[in-house]
């Protein structure tokens, strides 16, 4: 149950450091690969671990809707909230990546992550999900954005350095707040 986890970080992982040195095409499915078992995982925890639903009733209804809306939270944080254009190449076909800045990575420089913990919390609280195997889906999390934040991203995107300088690490403040709004709106 928890090896299936392991192994999606460690493909996370591997996805990041073939996207920052090695630059090998064939290793490109490693994310998807990791997000599948990532999903397996976390299905097989809730359904057969050792873990006992906390809730019950309206409050566990309640968490269900927070649930669904934590996940399209980090579906659209991973995959819709910036442009493949903006993120993946640079203008004019020369291979150059810029960090997404606007909207929910105006926010803090890793949203997803926020909705991953909220998600796996939650999943403690209404399934079997033991408490053990949620906090190591979030600690594995935490440990790979760090990688990403200090080695990977400042490799592989233009101006990390600069967005740095102008966004959270992961804890929004009234300023980065603001800023999510304003790019909402327009």
């Amino acid at each position: 149950m928890y090896i299936t986890g392991i192994a999606a970080f460690v493909l996370f992982f591997i996805n990041d450091i073939n996207d920052w040195k090695l630059k090998r095409k064939w290793l490109s499915v490693s994310f998807a690969a990791g997000a599948v078992l990532l999903a397996v995982s976390t299905v097989w925890m809730c359904i057969r671990g050792n873990g006992d639903a906390v809730l019950s009733g309206v409050p566990a209804a309640a968490v269900w809707v927070i649930l669904a809306a934590s996940l399209a939270g980090e579906v659209y944080s991973l995959f819709f909230s910036f442009s493949c254009s903006e993120a993946y190449a640079g203008a004019g076909g020369d291979n150059v990546r810029y960090p997404s800045t606007g909207r929910m990575y105006a926010l803090c420089r890793h949203p997803g992550v926020l909705f991953f913990i909220i998600i796996y919390a939650g999943l403690i609280l209404v399934t079997n999900m033991p408490a053990t195997g949620g906090a190591m889906m979030c600690i594995l999390n935490l440990l790979l954005i760090v990688f990403e934040d200090i080695y990977v991203f400042p490799s592989v995107f233009e101006a990390y350095d600069k967005y740095k300088q102008g966004t959270p690490f992961l804890i929004p403040n009234m300023r980065s707040i603001r800023k999510c709004i304003v790019d909402f709106r327009r």
